[in-house]
């Protein structure tokens, strides 16, 4: 191979992901998580793995001319959190391993060959780009492999299971826990309204008059509020866990039925 084309093939297989580690370092707002998904699907990262003890052992038994059959499969090196759930780390460039002290076999992989094999499995949790870095970013699996499903359809968003536990009236401390964990990785809908600067929230003003974030876990129950404002106020999906990072009021769920409020404090 003349050094032109070595030149070509080094360019073609050059990992960059500048663009999303500039906005890593932001914070993500409703408007960034676009941008964020979208750069997030077309990249490829690094991926901790193993490829088991004896994926090499013939290599050094080699001569000039030998073929070498490499390893036949591997396992993510995932990282735990305390409460025992397991996290994919991924790496957006080598230095950003060097920083985390990430001392690991690597794949390089595009991020749609990696949601189809985490779509074989429930094992793991979250998706940590960069974690032990000053730039990181979390987010539950969930959200991470409906990028890669059908655009998300406001008419589907049910979120049966969390009204069943709105319903109930006497919650256990395991009810809290686990309404806790599935409310962190749901799709909820908010209203929303187009303003000069951006999109903005439309919040909502109680009897005390302290304004709230009101969040709706279905089409219909957005109606019960906004259907007389037309199109002014519009429905938009939004990740939970990325509205606790942007909101600056208390939250409302189902203002219009069972009407929970949440302190965002809880969140932070």
């Amino acid at each position: 191979m003349d050094e032109d084309n070595l030149e070509k093939l080094k360019r073609e297989n050059e990992v960059d992901n500048s663009r999303l580690e500039e906005l890593i370092k932001q914070d993500i707002t409703p408007e960034m998580q676009k941008e964020v998904f979208e750069v997030l699907k077309q990249s490829r990262l690094f991926l901790p793995v193993d490829f088991g003890p004896d994926a090499f052992k013939d290599i050094e038994n080699t001569k000039p001319g030998d073929r070498i059959e490499g390893p036949s499969g591997f396992s993510i090196q995932f990282l735990t959190d305390h409460e025992g759930r397991k996290a994919v780390p991924l790496f957006t460039s080598e230095e950003m391993m060097k920083e985390a002290g990430a001392r690991t076999s690597v794949m390089v992989m595009y991020m749609g060959d990696l949601a189809d094999m985490l779509k074989q499995t429930d094992r793991y949790s979250v998706i940590a780009i960069n974690p032990f870095t000053q730039f990181d970013l979390n987010m539950p699996i969930e959200a991470f492999l409906s990028q890669f499903s059908d655009e998300i359809d406001i008419e589907d968003i049910r979120n049966d299971e969390l009204r069943e536990f709105l319903h109930e009236k006497d919650w256990s401390d395991n009810d809290v826990k686990e309404f806790g964990d599935k409310l962190l990785k749901s799709i909820m809908i908010a209203g929303c309204v187009d303003a000069d600067d951006g999109t903005n929230f439309v919040l909502i003003w109680n009897d005390e008059n302290k304004p709230h974030l009101p969040l709706f876990t279905d089409i219909d129950e957005f109606k019960k509020i906004f259907d007389e404002y037309n199109e002014d106020v519009y429905p938009q999906a939004y990740h939970f866990t990325d509205l606790i990072k942007v909101a600056h009021e208390d939250l409302v769920i189902n203002p219009a039925s069972e009407s929970l409020v949440l302190d965002l404090k809880m969140f932070k």
